[in-house]
């Protein structure tokens, strides 16, 4: 998620990585590092990920400067399939508009 001001400028970012991993584990099965070649058996999964239709929720306190009249919020769902590449799931962009009063206008 990243936020940027009316000037575009980022004044927040933060990421959260879902990710499962499959340990292998000599205790499991006996083999080089307790596994034989492709045996699934000898796997201990450390399951940080999302399920399928699972929803997450996270919330932020953006501090922003005196004088911000809007902010441009970009939420990005990306799958990363191997170290350097990814795809794009799902990406939204919001527009949150501040009134003369300093608070959310419609």
């Amino acid at each position: 998620m990243t936020v940027k001001d009316q000037g575009g400028r980022q004044i927040f970012s933060a990421n959260k990585i879902y990710e499962v991993h499959n340990l292998h584990f000599s205790h499991n099965k006996t083999g080089y590092l307790g596994l034989n070649y492709w045996d699934l058996t000898a796997m201990d999964q450390l399951h940080l990920g999302l399920e399928p239709h699972q929803i997450d929720s996270l919330t932020y306190f953006v501090p922003l400067e005196e004088g911000t009249t809007s902010a441009d919020i970009e939420s990005t769902f990306r799958f990363l399939y191997e170290k350097g590449r990814e795809a794009v799931i799902h990406r939204k962009v919001t527009t949150v508009k501040f009134g003369s009063q300093g608070g959310p206008s419609d």
